[in-house]
């Protein structure tokens, strides 16, 4: 009898086994076949606008309600889960329990290999699409822009930061104070995005989440992060303290709108941020594009003097304001390296060859070999960089 139960429980084993194994083997193969897919962007703009953006209006909605990161959880989960995997495997090891060693390993990879196939169709895919349509971004040389319209340009930047600062409130450390929740900011900016008008972008706009562990994501130089899977736009709990909290934000609902690439998402976030009416929504993208107005105007000959004048003009408080946000998430480095490296791994893989360095788009300038009069190297500026652009685009638009 307990040699027909032993057969019995052998022939299962390998019947299941088997099982999974075939299914492993055509996950596998799915994956393999969409990693080579996205080698073309015609393959990675139809799922951008076609599976992932049903994804994440679905798994958005059905999620969205919860008061609680999901995506957070998950990690959670993931991390707890893979330690205990670790433990059975090494006693099983030790007690020469073969299948049941085999049995988890197996479950193990297969969840593994679902979960690179969601995440490949849902988010991965959305790397490789078009560019930004002309109705958010455009591109521009030193010969599209005149050094009076660049001062222009930096002048109406400080001005309007310099009002919008004095138009928010503020701590006695000079910190930005909020009249709304963390719920109203998100809605706030869902309403902005309904002014896209392109079908590059999804209609759906997904809810922010707030990170409860927000030392651990701080810790590891993590400001905010979109998750694909569950359609979350998740935001540092600490960030909702700080001026560029809505942009940040905005820059997470921006991969939710189908916008993967990080330069891109910065652009979408400023361009929403820079034309809203609201202060609150526009101070941060001000001041975080301040230094590309100066640096516009510092392209051209001559223009040491005129930037050291507007550099003047801006309010102290914005200073004090920028050093008291450095030195908050400076006291935060413990993990920093280690998120940077897997952030970086992260997006080259995604084929952002820059990692990390993607986050910003460059301009490219030629060096003349002249000086101009006070002693600075003359360059012509063949394209200004992505934020540049950017502000040269709403500048000529009159939105700035």
């Amino acid at each position: 009898m307990n040699l027909k139960r032993q057969k019995a429980k052998t022939n299962n084993f390998k019947r299941t086994t088997i099982r999974r194994l075939i299914i492993l083997g055509v996950l596998v193969l799915l994956f393999v076949v969409m990693i080579l897919l996205k080698n073309s962007q015609t393959v990675c703009e139809f799922f951008a606008r076609t599976f992932s953006r049903a994804w994440i209006f679905i798994f958005g909605n059905l999620f969205g309600w919860l008061p609680f990161s999901l995506y957070e959880l998950f990690l959670i989960v993931v991390i707890v889960g893979a330690i205990v995997f670790v433990v059975l495997e090494i006693v099983f090891l030790a007690k020469h329990k073969w299948r049941s060693l085999l049995s988890a390993a197996l479950i193990v990879t297969l969840s593994v290999f679902t979960f690179l196939n969601i995440y490949t169709a849902t988010a991965s895919f959305s790397y490789g699409r078009d560019e930004l349509p002309t109705e958010v971004y455009s591109e521009y040389s030193g010969d599209d822009l005149t050094f009076d319209e660049a001062v222009s340009l930096a002048e109406k930047i400080i001005n309007q930061v310099n009002a919008d600062y004095r138009a928010t409130d503020h701590d006695a450390d000079g910190n930005i104070i909020y009249p709304y929740t963390f719920r109203e900011v998100s809605n706030m900016l869902a309403e902005e995005y309904k002014r896209l008008e392109s079908n590059y972008f999804s209609s759906y706009t997904p809810r922010g989440k707030k990170i409860i562990n927000k030392t651990i994501m701080s810790e590891m130089g993590i400001t905010g992060v979109f998750f694909a899977p569950f359609g979350e736009a998740n935001v540092n709990g600490y960030e909702v303290r700080n001026m560029y909290f809505p942009h940040t934000l905005a820059h997470e609902l921006a991969h939710g709108k189908g916008v993967m690439r990080e330069y891109e998402a910065n652009l979408v976030a400023s361009y929403i941020c820079l034309t809203s009416d609201n202060p609150y929504l526009r101070y941060g993208a001000l001041v975080y594009h301040i230094w590309d107005a100066l640096e516009i105007v510092n392209s051209y000959p001559n223009s040491y003097e005129t930037y050291k004048q507007l550099y003047a003009q801006i309010d102290e408080g914005i200073w004090q304001e920028r050093s008291n946000y450095f030195a908050f998430y400076q006291q935060f480095d413990t993990l920093d390296r280690i998120g940077n490296f897997f952030n970086d791994l992260y997006l080259k893989l995604n084929k952002q060859e820059d990692g990390t360095g993607s986050y910003f788009k460059p301009g490219e300038n030629v060096d003349t070999g002249e000086k101009d009069d006070d002693g600075f190297t003359i360059v012509q500026v063949i394209k200004f960089s992505g934020n540049e652009n950017l502000l040269i685009k709403l500048f000529k638009e009159n939105r700035l």
